[in-house]
């Protein structure tokens, strides 16, 4: 049983919750670049920096997957913690930028899909997805 389980948890979705802001601030000037039809170069740069981040929430998923399955057997007698309802509220969070950042994928799938020589794009894209 971990005693600061609910501060230990606040930190790591915390931290997830910027990667994942910055995965969506990222995405927002692909999207950018896309309509402006700047350099691949500069595009792949940015999928680049993405498949980075996602790493990033890989690794801070698996270094938190203890706390997170000790919540979830937990949860209702951690009601009483005062960081009770900012963990919630980061869940949510970080569950409605995961729909945002699904609605942007779809966007640059689309966007990919009107270049003329795109298909090489998408399969990069889809690659780093």
């Amino acid at each position: 049983m971990t005693a600061n389980l609910p501060e230990l948890l606040c930190d790591s979705l915390n931290s997830q919750l910027s990667i994942y802001k910055q995965i969506h601030e990222l995405q927002s000037d692909l999207l950018r670049d896309l309509d402006s039809k700047n350099e691949l170069d500069k595009i792949m740069g940015l999928l680049s920096q993405k498949s980075s981040l996602l790493d990033n929430i890989k690794e801070e998923n698996a270094r938190s997957a203890p706390f997170v399955n000790e919540w979830i057997e937990r949860k209702e007698e951690m009601q009483s913690s005062p960081l009770f309802a900012n963990i919630e509220t980061i869940i949510s969070e970080i569950e409605k930028l995961i729909l945002e950042l699904r609605v942007q994928d779809e966007a640059m799938i689309q966007r990919f899909d009107q270049h003329s020589q795109s298909k090489n794009r998408i399969d990069a894209f889809r690659a780093l997805r």
